[in-house]
């Protein structure tokens, strides 16, 4: 009910700049594509450009204090004990908190025993460089030996079992959590393709989690369409990554906060909250972030999706701007829609598990790769990436899928050769790859992809 009535209010929003300004929309457009090389089979005449339209943005401090002050479903910070607190940050994937001076500042009034934790999940570790550019050189020197790197990849992160949530996944938290007493976790909220949004209690799970936690959880993706963008009630996966939290106070007495904010596609700051992990995250999810990267917007035989920033240096976090495009795609037309995905790709692949499960099914009907997929979890034989070809095993009816990327690694290229989804160096040349008709009259673009989930009309 909730969700079909925001549904219905974004029906009044309309696309922005596409009829009030077509000489802009056409400028933006070209300028995106003329970062992967240009177009001379597209004219402007024939590109809509599709993006949210900004909300009114606020200055940190301000939002800062806001947050602090009107905290949601907690007591305040204040009266927290906070004796030995933590702070958790996103990976090199995400977009950084911007509130990390302030938050310190106010820890310290309380006491000098603060640890900063950066949670990677089972991605590649923070490295030193991503660190002091996130945190800046004095913090750096002032906590470098209270710094930390969480990571399935990282040798030296340890998990330690505290419970099982009501599905029965195992909990298994880093142990840098346990010497604590409270957490501070400080993530971007925008749509995630099957946790329904980024932050709140991800912090946690996957973040910090263990690889038989993360499995577990990830597993409930497998043939289950609730798992997607903008779901979180009724999306098990996130309603299970919601009692960790829960599960970490009952079992080690260790309460879990989170101050996570929302951008605009544009970057301005919109809005920010402090509280507990599943409301105050909930707020922001369906008050703020559904506002700021959804639009409305008519259905395209053809949509052009750049993962933009931090989402678009490796295939395995840039592909979900291709996931967001598929609502953009007529249903059943002929000839089949197609989605070309614009990404740097300097990263290359992702992770291993990505390229395993990516190869396995790669050229595989979509009705066999579900199958398969859902007895290998019934049998608790999935891995944290197997989510991958079961969402394109979910779209793969709505579209085709293309990747263009003139920098890419060569490694890129090969990969991709061992799957259903092509790859090209040239925009055109994955043009003339296409039937001429998708792209005759209306091409949409999405210039921030990986924060964009449009609704067709």
């Amino acid at each position: 009910m909730v969700i079909d009535n925001q549904l219905s209010m974004l029906k009044s929003r309309s696309e922005t700049f596409s009829s009030q300004n077509p000489s802009l929309t056409a400028t933006v457009s070209l300028s995106v594509l003329d970062e992967f090389g240009g177009s001379k089979l597209l004219t402007p005449d024939r590109l809509r450009y599709v993006q949210a339209s900004p909300l009114p943005s606020k200055p940190v401090d301000v939002a800062f204090k806001e947050a602090m002050a009107f905290p949601i479903g907690t007591k305040p910070f204040e009266r927290e004990k906070a004796w030995s607190p933590a702070i958790i940050l996103g990976d090199s994937t995400r977009k950084p908190s911007p509130f990390i001076r302030q938050l310190i500042s106010l820890i310290e009034v309380k006491t000098d025993d603060i640890k900063i934790i950066f949670a990677c999940g089972t991605h590649v570790p923070a490295d030193p460089n991503f660190v002091r550019k996130i945190l800046g050189e004095e913090i750096c020197k002032k906590y470098e030996k209270n710094i930390r790197v969480s990571s399935t990849q990282n040798p030296s992160s340890k998990y330690e079992w505290i419970g099982v949530t009501s599905r029965g996944t195992p909990v298994e938290l880093n142990k840098e959590l346990f010497d604590r007493d409270l957490l501070i976790s400080s993530l971007n909220v925008q749509p995630h393709y099957f946790a329904g949004y980024e932050g709140g209690a991800k912090a946690l799970l996957p973040g910090c989690s263990g690889l038989k936690t993360i499995t577990t959880n990830h597993g409930y993706v497998i043939g289950n369409p609730n798992c997607r963008e903008l779901m979180i009630k009724g999306n098990p996966l996130r309603e299970d990554m919601n009692e960790v939290p829960g599960i970490l106070k009952e079992y080690m007495k260790i309460e879990h906060r989170i101050l996570d904010f929302v951008y605009n596609q544009n970057g301005t700051l919109v809005n920010a909250a402090y509280g507990d992990p599943a409301l105050a995250h909930q707020q922001l999810s369906e008050n703020f972030s559904r506002r700021a990267h959804t639009i409305q917007s008519r259905s395209s035989p053809l949509v052009m999706t750049k993962a933009d920033g931090p989402m678009g240096q490796n295939l395995y976090q840039a592909l979900k701007a291709s996931a967001f495009a598929t609502s953009l795609v007529p249903n059943g037309s002929q000839p089949k829609p197609a989605i070309i995905l614009l990404a740097t790709l300097e990263n290359g692949i992702g992770s291993e598990a990505f390229r395993k499960e990516m190869e396995t099914y790669g050229k595989m009907e979509p009705t066999v790769i579900l199958d398969d997929l859902k007895k290998r979890a019934k049998a608790g034989k999935v891995t944290e990436a197997s989510q991958k070809p079961n969402r394109f095993a979910l779209d793969d009816a709505k579209a085709d899928f293309l990747v263009v990327s003139p920098e890419a690694p060569a490694v890129v290229e090969e990969f991709l050769g061992k799957t259903r989804i092509k790859f090209y160096r040239a925009v055109d040349d994955a043009l003339k790859s296409l039937d001429p008709k998708l792209y005759e009259k209306d091409v949409a673009v999405l210039p921030y992809g990986s924060a964009t989930v449009p609704i067709s009309s």
